[in-house]
């Protein structure tokens, strides 16, 4: 068990670090802005940032009767932006579609939750990261757990159908076996049932469905490429105001973060994580044929790399190589060296391939590149208590300044500063003897491992004694010749989330001390009594001043609880008033859909009495052909005059008018045959066994009236052994709506269009497919065709219910489904698959049936 000493120098400094925690004015509340940031800030008092408000729980509407009301995890982040920059935001709601035109046409200031598309950079700055939303997998309570998606080999995954998550399944668990679904519900309820063993969708969307009841868990969550990381996109007419947000990001605490994710994101927490990197196949080769990366790494630079008493590396920079490991899949061999000269020595021989913690130099680029930095500390100036503060770097013109070899901060002095005469040092120590024996006046270097060493040595002799402009930029330094390297490190620690930098870099801040206790001078000892006393008066303060916090936030507390109060009694009155809008709407459609259904079969009776016309009208010139042949003959009889040849030629043309009635009088009977047979099924969800080519046939047969004068033509491909135990009315319905909707939207001017009816077998199910070579549906329309009263003929006879009863006669009473294919201007595709039997009729099927009424089936249907 380990068990530290503190140095009296470290107990002062946590007395003064606790000191500072303590003070009201410690913790500063805003960040700090340039001149140029602050007179943007005073020009623009109030900003609008679109959003979707259709996204929980990400961005959403709160469901309070207030429409500018917003919540979600992005709003939380703006608002804490605001806190931290004094920028004010309002939002404006709406479709993720809308709210993205609005950024791109900059009627707004931004756009919040936002993916980095090139696309849009041409009108958008996208921020740094504030969220990433993986793809999470639920399991059962009972399930294994598993690190990765390979792990659930030979497993059922349930997976909503037509998603990016399918061939994300597909490409990293081949072996996976998918179980595709309609909806997230259905997904859901098949893990419960036991018909999958889990369930991949993304993290909000399966916590929101999870909701309170917990019968499902969590087990693994899934960083993939095409997961990007959700921004604010900003227009790119305004850079200050990307820089203020940039800014008021990076203010947030780790502590803040992990606020808002618990909030939003509950149940994640302690998951196992898989982490998929955007590389190319070409980098995936490369790192295939390189599984061994050696790394040069220096023992005595803590808490950035050092080795230990036990003679284990360790610090932040190898936490990182670490993580790298598990995310590349390779290993990162560690090569010890003594100082900064040797491990750049290693590189240019290639006896490493990378060198750990370093910064760029000019003189270093021709054999090494340096990845983006992974942690950033100050540089700034150490000097002897009891020496005059240097007063920043011009302080020091003409004196030795001990510099940190590492840095490259020796460059940049001769380049600004050529007054100072530097001496280059290989790490704290060396710099802190050059100090106390006066070898040099000042040591110039970084503040992470400076102070972490002062207090691990007990260096009260020691002090930070002034700031510079520069700050280290710490990355990994890869060999010039291993380009593919480069790139590819840099997109895995682009990869890792703020929340496990802050961690790393945490985990480290923790200094623990194994130093005898040093006790000094009495002197030194009064000095932190006074210090004591005065923290006291400090404490005592802060105590008032939180007493007096604590007030305010009861008081307003209780002024929410009559506000809520309220918002209750508001919520339910318009609960009340939105129940009864709903049951007015409901009838409405009902209404409307009645009267739709009466004006089809008005032009059903239209069509039916003119193709009547025809018939009867041959029929009524045969039969007065012949009454006036037979007053002729009977003329001629009278008279006498008969001739053979005249009553040969009589009784042929006798032959031919009865001939023609006849014909015509059975073509009328066909016809009436067939109305009255489709004018019942459509009024009536009668049940029956028929053949599907029949019915088709019969219900294009309607319609000939209305296409014989255009261009157009239908073509019926449907084998005559297909046979329903389903509805004929309600699938004459569906074809009816469909070829009306062809004539009118498909075919408007258009010079000649086909209607292609086809139907292949399939199993216990029929394909029935309806297509057209019309103009397509629009892309903005194809997720609206379905909805009610959608039209684009409003005001031009067109109710918008056509395809809704078409998708509500197909998957409610006939029992099927149907999918649409279009594109604009290349025609448009039902894909309509239906059970050869159809389901029984339930309360649901039949209000969706609108209206038409349900006929038992005769006795001893269906029986052989």
């Amino acid at each position: 068990m380990r068990n530290p000493r503190i140095s009296f120098a470290a107990w002062l400094c946590g007395l003064w670090l606790l000191a500072v925690a303590a003070a009201p004015q410690a913790r500063a509340q805003t960040v700090a802005l340039t001149a140029a940031e602050q007179a943007w800030l005073k020009a623009h008092p109030q900003l609008t940032l679109a959003l979707d408000q259709f996204n929980p729980p990400l961005n959403f509407r709160r469901a309070d009767g207030n429409e500018n009301s917003y919540a979600g995890a992005s709003i939380d982040y703006a608002q804490l932006v605001a806190r931290y920059t004094g920028l004010t935001f309002q939002f404006a709601g709406s479709t993720w579609d809308e709210a993205l035109r609005k950024g791109m046409a900059h009627e707004v200031d931004g756009v919040l939750c936002a993916r980095e598309r090139p696309e849009r950079q041409s009108r958008l700055n996208f921020s740094t990261p504030y969220l990433e939303l993986p793809i999470a997998l639920a399991t059962r309570p009972d399930h294994a757990s598993a690190r990765s998606l390979a792990s659930f080999a030979g497993q059922r995954i349930a997976v909503v159908k037509n998603t990016v998550r399918v061939p994300v399944l597909r490409e990293r668990c081949p072996a996976c076996v998918l179980v595709e679904v309609d909806s997230i519900q259905d997904g859901m309820a098949s893990v419960q049932q036991r018909q999958a063993d889990g369930y991949f969708d993304d993290l909000p969307v399966i916590q929101r469905a999870m909701g309170v009841d917990r019968q499902l868990k969590i087990a693994l969550l899934y960083y993939y490429s095409e997961a990007a990381t959700v921004r604010f996109a900003l227009r790119n007419d305004a850079p200050e105001l990307l820089s203020i947000v940039n800014k008021g990001l990076a203010a947030i605490t780790p502590a803040e973060h992990e606020l808002i994710r618990s909030r939003w994101l509950a149940g994640a927490e302690g998951v196992q994580v898989q982490r998929d990197l955007p590389l190319t196949p070409a980098q995936r080769d490369w790192l295939a044929a390189h599984p061994v990366v050696r790394v040069a790494m220096d023992g005595g630079r803590a808490p950035i790399e050092w080795r230990g008493e036990d003679g284990e590396q360790r610090g932040i920079s190898l936490d990182f190589l670490r993580r790298m490991e598990e995310m590349l899949g390779v290993r990162f061999e560690l090569v010890p060296s003594k100082s900064v000269a040797e491990q750049l020595d290693k590189l240019q021989r290639r006896d490493v391939d990378i060198v750990s913690a370093i910064t760029q130099s000019p003189e270093r680029r021709a054999y090494m590149n340096l990845t983006q930095p992974f942690i950033a500390t100050p540089i700034v100036i150490f000097n002897r208590v009891g020496s005059p503060p240097p007063g920043g770097l011009s302080g020091l013109a003409g004196k030795q300044v001990g510099v940190s070899a590492r840095t490259g901060v020796e460059s940049l002095l001769h380049r600004d500063w050529a007054g100072i005469t530097t001496v280059p040092t290989d790490n704290f120590k060396q710099a802190a003897e050059l100090l106390r024996s006066g070898r040099i006046d000042a040591f110039v270097g970084p503040l992470l491992t400076g102070t972490h060493q002062l207090v691990e040595q007990g260096a009260s002799d020691i002090r930070v004694a002034g700031e510079t402009d520069y700050q280290y930029h710490i990355g990994y330094g890869v060999r010039a010749d291993w380009p593919e390297l480069l790139p590819i490190l840099d997109t895995a620690l682009a990869a890792l989330p703020r929340s496990e930098r802050e961690a790393i870099r945490q985990k480290w801040a923790t200094v623990q001390f194994t130093h005898e206790l040093d006790y000094r001078p009495l002197g030194a000892l009064l000095v932190a009594v006074a210090f004591i006393v005065q923290l006291r008066v400090m404490v005592k303060r802060r105590t008032a001043e939180l007493q007096r916090e604590v007030a305010m936030r009861r008081a307003r507390e209780d002024e929410i609880q009559l506000l809520n109060a309220a918002l209750e009694l508001r919520v339910e009155q318009r609960t009340m008033q939105l129940s009864r809008a709903n049951d007015e709407l409901r009838l409405a459609a009902d209404q409307l859909v009645q009267t739709e259904k009466v004006a089809s079969l008005g032009r059903l009776v239209a069509g039916i009495a003119h193709e009547l016309n025809t018939p009867l009208g041959s029929t009524l010139t045969a039969a007065t052909s012949l009454r006036d042949l037979v007053r002729e003959f009977g003329a001629a009889l009278t008279n006498g005059g008969l001739r053979r040849s005249q009553a040969d030629q009589f009784v042929q043309q006798c032959q031919q008018a009865c001939g023609i009635i006849e014909r015509n009088a059975y073509r009328a009977s066909a016809l009436i045959d067939n109305f009255k047979e489709i004018a019942v099924d459509q009024a009536s969800a009668r049940r029956r066994r028929f053949g599907l080519a029949h019915v088709v046939s019969e219900v294009v047969a309607t319609h000939h009236n209305a296409w014989k004068a255009t261009p157009h033509r239908v073509l019926l491909e449907i084998p005559a052994d297909i046979e329903l135990d389903s509805f004929p009315g309600p699938l004459a319905q569906v074809l009816s709506n469909l070829l009306e909707n062809s004539l009118v939207h498909a075919f408007a001017g258009h010079p000649g269009g086909t209607v292609r009816i086809t139907a292949v077998p399939a199993g216990e199910r029929v394909q029935l497919s309806y297509a057209d070579d019309g103009a397509g549906i629009p892309t903005a329309h194809r997720n609206k065709v379905y909805d009610p009263f959608f039209t684009t003929r409003m005001g031009q006879g067109g109710s918008g219910l056509g395809l809704y009863i078409v998708q509500t006669l197909v998957s409610g009473v006939l029992g099927g489904a149907i999918a649409l294919h279009s594109e604009d201007g290349k025609g448009t595709r039902f894909e309509l698959t239906l059970p050869l039997v159809a389901p029984e009729p339930t309360d649901s099927t039949a209000s969706a049936a609108h209206g038409i009424v349900p006929v038992p089936a005769p006795a001893g249907y269906g029986s052989a």
